[in-house]
């Protein structure tokens, strides 16, 4: 996935407008020099992997053009708890009125990509690749999607824009399953993937030579039954896993995806503190 530095500074602007940075408070005391350059750090409370790091220091920089951050970890590499991530230099504005909105985007970034390295590790020595979905917070899917990419993960499609997926309800607004193979699709994006729940649906789906069958909350033997009736004719890729300790059970399948929703639906944020020195 290609960084894309005007979604960042736009994602930032957003966050720092809806925060109010320019009518902060706080700094309206007397005894406060917004112009002060201070001094402070970026401590980890938990261990993870580092993601959202151009988000943290575009935070700053926004507010303070002259911001300095110095990484002690770089984007993607692990850390252990209470390491000392970052040094940052920059005005006492910079540094208290984008603070929270520095850590926010790093804490949740850094969330995705640490339980994303998880699961892609669980797949490890296998040739079935993890892909993300388009369950994300509204307004955040680039980043939590860049978050994914970075923990391990492929991403799948950004949109309704770029592929298409026919789900249950796709198929229920269409006349059913049987229906599909004759409608003409104007543009068909970066491929077609059609959700089958039965496996009695694999044979008409088949007829629309879709790139992709996703394989939604079968069971293990389901999806055995399904790879003998695919034969082959397109890709595989299965959802639906709950658990991680369940996708052990599919490494060994013949399929050639697992996409999990919780990857940006059930969000752990890392802890970071930033503490002025």
């Amino acid at each position: 996935m290609k960084l894309k530095k005007s979604i960042v500074s736009d994602s930032v602007k957003r966050a720092l407008l809806e925060d109010g940075y320019e009518s902060d408070l706080s700094l309206k005391a007397k005894n406060i020099n917004p112009k002060n350059v201070l001094r402070a750090s970026l401590i980890s409370r938990e261990k993870g992997i580092l993601s959202g790091s151009l988000w943290f220091e575009e935070s700053f920089k926004q507010i303070d053009k002259k911001a300095e951050i110095k990484w002690n970890v770089i984007e993607g590499e692990t850390f252990k708890k209470d390491n000392v991530i970052a040094e940052i230099n920059a005005s006492s504005k910079s540094i208290l009125s984008g603070e929270r909105t520095a850590l926010n985007f790093l804490q949740m970034m850094s969330g995705i990509s640490t339980k994303t390295n998880k699961y892609s590790k669980l797949l490890k020595n296998s040739n079935i690749e993890l892909l993300d979905t388009r369950k994300t917070l509204p307004g955040l899917r680039y980043e939590q999607k860049y978050s994914t990419f970075i923990g391990g993960a492929k991403n799948h499609r950004f949109g309704l824009f770029d592929a298409i997926m026919l789900k249950d309800n796709h198929l229920k607004a269409f006349g059913g399953i049987k229906k599909i193979k004759d409608i003409k699709f104007l543009k068909r994006g970066d491929f077609l993937e059609i959700e089958i729940e039965k496996l009695s649906q694999i044979k008409l789906a088949l007829k629309s030579k879709p790139d992709i069958l996703l394989l939604d909350n079968l069971n293990l033997s389901e999806i055995k039954k399904a790879i003998s009736l695919i034969e082959d004719k397109c890709l595989i890729e299965v959802s639906g896993i709950k658990k991680p300790e369940d996708i052990k059970k599919y490494k060994e399948l013949a399929i050639h995806f697992i996409s999990l929703g919780d990857l940006t639906k059930n969000i752990k944020s890392i802890d970071f503190s930033l503490n002025i020195l």
